[in-house]
């Protein structure tokens, strides 16, 4: 069976190969599955599964071969796809040709309307898009079957499991090939024309990129190994004019790309920047980190998420304080009621802040995950903190275009090299610190 080129059809695979090896912990090997295991990554009912079925008016026909993929790569994806995939595409096979020109045209009247699209439609039509990458990809509609979870098991311990479990993927049931119509240069062809189609679908102005669109759209570009699709279109998420649904002609209004919904999700973002890394375009690497962790909605989101409920303790503090410490001085008689009590407020609040500060020292120089890219001497603390993931993923670059051999880093030479140590000194990062290194100490 011809299939496509590994680089493009199997980099999910070959990353947790990658990762498996390294022995990294369960939270590190899914975060490059979870594009393809989030139970969010697409919607859990199947609200769009009629309206998929009312346009998808693709020829369908018995598969003429019918085999088990047995391949590493395919196998090994085939136990990292949990998708909720609504019943309308369920496993068959179809005319990959009139399927595809289908395709188009729904795209080109859906945006040749002077109407904002709607949400359901385009939906839909991404998902459409998604079967087809699968099919092109797998030989199958539907991609591969979905990790089982037990009872009290997350996700990224199930699809741990399954990895390691190794099970017979005989016995998860046929994937069809639909026809001898899928040759190597067909699946090329076809994989650039769906890249290229749901590329254009949600640059047009009267899309509005939903986040359950842009998972899809993000899972069908690493797929088809196409991340040159991801920067603008990760851009535009935040950027883009919002069209209104109500207004005909339509019209559209300035979205505040600081919002915290505007933050790409970071597993979404771990996924393209190791396809990125896989396809070994840096300028590429560059603009997804310039587009996800770096970008002020992604900050602010995580400020959000993970300083809120500490700010509300710190500025709750005093307040609780000085009522622990009005009961408390009642209760004594040695000094005078007040003096009592504001003394047991500045005690409190000492003690508190004392450990308060010391924590969040603690938890912003923790320097154990660094490898090559280090903080620069006398960076902020806050600094540091907020922006950790765009330094882990600058960390990452360095791993894959530096040497492998420890004993030589520091030794790497070339542009992309050259470029890298600038990006990171530019952002208050130095790249293989001297006194950091080995047999410098």
């Amino acid at each position: 069976m011809a299939t496509l080129a590994p680089r493009q059809a199997g980099f999910v695979c070959r990353s947790c190969r990658k990762v498996l090896a390294s022995n990294l912990n369960r939270r590190q090997l899914v975060s490059l599955a979870n594009i393809t295991s989030k139970p969010g990554a697409l919607p859990k009912s199947h609200r769009y599964a009629s309206l998929l079925a009312r346009n998808r008016n693709t020829p369908t026909a018995e598969p003429s071969v019918s085999e088990k993929v047995s391949s590493p790569q395919s196998q090994s994806f085939k136990t990292l796809d949990p998708v909720n995939i609504p019943p309308e595409l369920s496993l068959q096979a179809f005319n990959p040709a009139a399927g595809l020109k289908q395709l188009k045209d729904d795209i080109s009247h859906l945006t040749s309307q002077d109407v904002a699209a709607p949400t359901e439609e385009v939906m839909a039509i991404i998902l459409r898009c998604y079967q087809f990458a699968n099919c092109i990809v797998f030989g199958t509609s539907t991609g591969p079957n979905e990790v089982t979870e037990k009872p009290g098991e997350d996700l990224s311990q199930a699809v741990l499991r399954d990895l390691a479990e190794d099970r017979d993927l005989s016995k998860d049931g046929p994937v069809f090939v639909p026809d001898r119509e899928m040759s190597a240069a067909f699946r090329e062809n076809a994989a650039e024309t769906i890249a290229e189609l749901s590329y254009a679908l949600l640059r047009d102005p009267k899309v509005y990129i939903s986040e359950e669109v842009l998972q899809v759209y993000v899972r069908i570009q690493c797929l088809l190994g196409r991340p040159q699709y991801l920067p603008e279109i990760f851009h535009l998420y935040a950027h883009k004019k919002l069209p209104n649904q109500n207004a005909k002609p339509v019209t559209y209004s300035n979205p505040w790309p600081k919002m915290p919904k505007y933050a790409i999700p970071f597993d979404l973002a771990e996924a393209a920047l190791e396809s990125a890394i896989l396809s070994k375009n840096l300028p590429l690497a560059l603009a997804i980190i310039d587009t996800t962790v770096a970008t002020p909605a992604f900050q602010a989101n995580k400020i959000l998420r993970r300083a809120t409920l500490p700010g509300l303790f710190v500025t709750g503090t005093p307040l609780a304080a000085y009522a622990g410490a009005d009961w408390v001085s009642n209760w004594q008689n040695t000094m005078d009621v007040e003096m009592a009590k504001y003394t047991a407020v500045a005690g409190a609040v000492a003690y508190i802040g004392t450990l308060t500060t010391i924590g969040f020292v603690a938890v912003t120089t923790a320097n154990d995950q660094m490898v090559r890219v280090v903080w620069r001497p006398g960076t902020g603390l806050a600094h540091r903190w907020i922006k950790e993931e765009e330094r882990a993923f600058f960390d990452r670059l360095a791993l894959a275009w530096g040497f492998q051999e420890k004993h030589r880093w520091g030794e790497e030479e070339g542009e992309d090299w050259h470029r890298l140590r600038d990006e990171c000194g530019m952002r208050d990062m130095i790249l293989d610190k001297t006194d950091l290194m080995e047999g410098m100490q």
